[in-house]
């Protein structure tokens, strides 16, 4: 069994309802791997979370388990759970819940600053968002928590005893010592604004993979994975 960790990528694939994405968690991309996988996606999450999460279910991993592959996200993603949870979508299937109190990308979660501000107690003005719009486009220092939370995610991934295997979604890599890259070129490359295989608004603002797109993807990654495993 494969274990995978993802971001929203490994939730599912995304159909269009006017401008508003759905999310269909009956397939994703490892469904084309071709072998069993148990599969913990992270909407809005990144190498943080991953740590979290591998501490959760591989300390010990399941006897089951012969491998883990790690689906990296954009970067950074600096989050911070109230509670750090999951929910079980389908048969080997868990996402966590969005229970987050604090994020670095918060000033363009308009949901998540109502929750916050409802639970504190507080009116979110738009000083607030713009502040955080600014600290989150300093990328030198988010970076660097970021680095940070790679070396601790190699650290848990050893401990686990397991081959560990990473997928660069965007073809930014960190300086692992026990986790592998696989050889697959990034899925913002070869898959990103193409009507064809990816959502996105006129804007710039990339969104996620319709089903052809996670077809597509899962191959990619297949092809890499097989040439570490076989």
């Amino acid at each position: 069994m494969i274990i995978v960790l993802g971001c929203s990528f490994s939730l599912g694939w995304y159909s269009m309802d006017g401008d508003n994405e759905i999310v269909h968690r009956d397939y994703c991309w490892y469904d084309e791997l071709d072998r069993p996988y148990k599969a913990y996606s992270h909407p809005g999450g990144g190498l943080m979370s991953y740590c979290k999460c591998l501490d959760l279910v591989c300390n010990p991993a399941p006897a089951s388990a012969s491998a883990i592959l790690i689906q990296e996200s954009f970067s950074p993603r600096i989050v911070i759970h109230d509670t750090f949870e999951y929910k079980k979508h389908r048969e080997n299937l868990y996402g966590w819940k969005l229970n987050y109190i604090y994020s670095n990308t918060i000033a363009g979660l308009p949901k998540i600053q109502k929750e916050i501000s409802e639970r504190f107690d507080f009116d979110w003005q738009s000083g607030i968002s713009h502040w955080m719009s600014v600290l989150n486009s300093n990328q030198v220092g988010w970076e660097y928590l970021n680095t940070a939370c790679s070396s601790h995610l190699d650290r848990i991934a050893q401990s686990t005893g397991l081959p560990v295997y990473s997928y660069s979604f965007t073809g930014k890599k960190y300086p692992y010592k026990y986790i592998k890259y696989l050889d697959v070129p990034p899925a913002t490359e070869k898959l990103f604004w193409d009507d064809r295989y990816h959502h996105y608004r006129e804007d710039n603002d990339p969104l996620h993979f319709n089903k052809l797109g996670n077809k597509l993807l899962g191959q990619m990654i297949k092809k890499g994975l097989d040439n570490e495993l076989s």
